[in-house]
Protein backbone atom coordinates (compact mmCIF):
# COMPACT_ATOMS: atom_id res chain seq x y z
CA UNK A 1 0.00 0.00 0.00
CA UNK A 2 1.40 3.30 -0.78
CA UNK A 3 1.94 6.43 1.17
CA UNK A 4 -0.91 8.78 1.52
CA UNK A 5 -0.52 11.58 -1.26
CA UNK A 6 -0.35 14.72 1.10
CA UNK A 7 3.01 12.12 2.48
CA UNK A 8 4.46 11.44 -0.77
CA UNK A 9 4.03 15.12 -2.12
CA UNK A 10 5.37 16.83 1.07
CA UNK A 11 8.65 14.40 1.07
CA UNK A 12 8.72 15.24 -2.48
CA UNK A 13 9.18 18.45 -2.25
CA UNK A 14 11.19 18.37 1.21
CA UNK A 15 13.69 15.88 -0.78
CA UNK A 16 14.00 18.50 -3.55
CA UNK A 17 14.30 21.68 -1.43
CA UNK A 18 17.33 20.21 0.87
CA UNK A 19 18.97 18.99 -1.91
CA UNK A 20 19.53 22.46 -3.99
CA UNK A 21 22.82 23.98 -3.30
CA UNK A 22 21.75 27.39 -4.01
CA UNK A 23 18.61 27.45 -1.59
CA UNK A 24 21.02 25.82 0.98
CA UNK A 25 23.41 28.78 0.55
CA UNK A 26 20.34 30.64 1.19
CA UNK A 27 18.82 29.80 4.56
CA UNK A 28 21.38 26.84 5.40
CA UNK A 29 21.97 23.42 6.09
CA UNK A 30 19.09 21.89 7.79
CA UNK A 31 16.41 24.74 7.90
CA UNK A 32 13.52 23.14 6.43
CA UNK A 33 10.46 22.52 9.08
CA UNK A 34 6.70 21.60 8.96
CA UNK A 35 6.54 24.27 11.87
CA UNK A 36 8.52 27.50 12.55
CA UNK A 37 11.00 25.87 15.84
CA UNK A 38 11.31 27.96 18.49
CA UNK A 39 14.85 29.44 18.81
CA UNK A 40 16.17 29.10 14.75
CA UNK A 41 17.98 31.15 14.09
CA UNK A 42 16.66 32.59 10.83
CA UNK A 43 16.40 32.45 7.94
CA UNK A 44 13.91 29.72 7.19
CA UNK A 45 11.99 28.01 5.14
CA UNK A 46 8.57 26.38 6.50
CA UNK A 47 5.79 23.95 4.80
CA UNK A 48 3.12 25.70 6.69
CA UNK A 49 -0.03 24.44 4.93
CA UNK A 50 -0.64 21.34 2.85
CA UNK A 51 -4.30 20.83 2.64
CA UNK A 52 -6.48 17.74 0.32
CA UNK A 53 -9.26 17.02 -1.28
CA UNK A 54 -10.47 14.29 -3.38
CA UNK A 55 -10.43 15.05 -7.34
CA UNK A 56 -14.05 15.20 -8.40
CA UNK A 57 -14.73 13.81 -4.80
CA UNK A 58 -13.74 10.56 -5.64
CA UNK A 59 -10.30 10.04 -3.51
CA UNK A 60 -9.54 7.30 -6.13
CA UNK A 61 -9.41 9.53 -8.58
CA UNK A 62 -6.74 11.86 -7.09
CA UNK A 63 -6.31 14.48 -4.92
CA UNK A 64 -5.86 18.56 -5.28
CA UNK A 65 -3.53 19.74 -2.64
CA UNK A 66 -3.24 23.49 -1.60
CA UNK A 67 0.62 24.34 -0.49
CA UNK A 68 1.81 27.12 1.20
CA UNK A 69 5.62 27.63 1.95
CA UNK A 70 6.85 30.25 3.94
CA UNK A 71 10.32 32.29 4.41
CA UNK A 72 10.85 33.96 7.64
CA UNK A 73 14.24 36.34 7.59
CA UNK A 74 15.58 39.20 10.16
CA UNK A 75 17.31 40.86 7.46
CA UNK A 76 16.93 44.70 7.16
CA UNK A 77 14.60 44.53 4.43
CA UNK A 78 12.29 41.66 2.64
CA UNK A 79 15.01 40.98 0.10
CA UNK A 80 15.92 37.47 1.76
CA UNK A 81 12.97 36.03 2.58
CA UNK A 82 11.60 36.85 -1.34
CA UNK A 83 15.07 35.41 -2.46
CA UNK A 84 14.40 32.41 -0.31
CA UNK A 85 11.34 32.21 -1.53
CA UNK A 86 11.93 32.73 -5.38
CA UNK A 87 14.14 29.94 -5.51
CA UNK A 88 11.55 27.30 -3.72
CA UNK A 89 9.44 28.39 -6.22
CA UNK A 90 11.52 27.76 -9.33
CA UNK A 91 12.64 24.09 -7.41
CA UNK A 92 9.09 22.95 -6.44
CA UNK A 93 7.41 23.87 -10.08
CA UNK A 94 10.66 22.15 -12.09
CA UNK A 95 9.26 18.85 -13.50
CA UNK A 96 9.38 15.57 -12.78
CA UNK A 97 8.95 15.87 -8.98
CA UNK A 98 8.60 11.99 -8.17
CA UNK A 99 5.89 10.85 -5.53
CA UNK A 100 6.57 7.58 -4.30
CA UNK A 101 3.07 5.52 -5.28
CA UNK A 102 1.47 8.87 -6.67
CA UNK A 103 1.82 10.68 -9.47
CA UNK A 104 2.08 14.64 -10.12
CA UNK A 105 -0.37 16.01 -12.90
CA UNK A 106 -0.06 19.61 -12.49
CA UNK A 107 1.58 22.12 -10.26
CA UNK A 108 0.99 25.95 -10.61
CA UNK A 109 1.94 28.93 -8.19
CA UNK A 110 -1.07 30.94 -7.31
CA UNK A 111 0.14 33.38 -5.06
CA UNK A 112 3.72 34.89 -4.14
CA UNK A 113 3.51 37.54 -1.16
CA UNK A 114 5.59 39.41 1.51
CA UNK A 115 4.66 41.32 4.33
CA UNK A 116 6.68 42.64 7.50
CA UNK A 117 5.41 40.65 11.14
CA UNK A 118 3.67 42.15 13.73
CA UNK A 119 7.11 42.28 15.62
CA UNK A 120 8.54 45.05 13.37
CA UNK A 121 11.41 43.02 12.38
CA UNK A 122 10.89 39.65 10.55
CA UNK A 123 9.97 39.74 7.07
CA UNK A 124 8.15 36.83 6.16
CA UNK A 125 7.20 35.98 2.44
CA UNK A 126 4.88 33.65 1.39
CA UNK A 127 4.06 31.11 -1.72
CA UNK A 128 0.53 29.39 -2.52
CA UNK A 129 0.50 26.98 -4.81
CA UNK A 130 -1.44 24.21 -6.33
CA UNK A 131 -1.25 20.48 -6.89
CA UNK A 132 -2.46 17.52 -8.59
CA UNK A 133 -2.33 14.13 -7.99
CA UNK A 134 -2.89 10.50 -8.94
CA UNK A 135 -2.48 7.34 -7.54
CA UNK A 136 0.44 5.80 -9.56
CA UNK A 137 -1.21 3.18 -12.42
Amino acid sequence: MSSHPQLALRSALFSRLAADAVLTGLIGAGRIFDAPPRGQAFPFLVLETLGARPLLNLPEEGFVHELRLAALSRKASRDEALAIIQRASVLVIEPDLLLSGHRLVGLQVSEMSSRLLRDGRTFRAELSLRAVTEPDA
